[in-house]
């Protein structure tokens, strides 16, 4: 899956079709709270691992999780696809 395709559905500007996609996914706190600190504080995984303290690889585990729950809901899938295209 690219999970890169997540990069544009969050660049979209639509909060609230954000946090739609998100209680829709049903990441838990974790998912939701690296791929904020990932998109939008524009953190590494290194650095999110500080912020949470949490290893790299388990932050990189709860970005996989959390990005492929997002990007396994059809529509922000084809809107993500959509955004990229244009």
């Amino acid at each position: 899956m690219d999970r890169n395709l997540l990069q544009y559905f969050w660049n979209c500007g639509d909060d609230h079709i954000i946090q739609f996609a998100l209680q829709r996914a049903h990441l838990n706190k974790r998912e939701e709270e690296v791929i904020k600190l990932l998109l939008d504080e524009c953190c590494t995984q290194e650095e999110a691992a500080e912020i949470m303290g949490y290893s790299s690889r388990r932050v990189q585990e709860f970005w996989y999780s959390g990005a492929d729950k997002l990007l396994n809901t059809a529509w922000v899938r084809a809107y993500a696809k959509a955004l990229k295209t244009q």
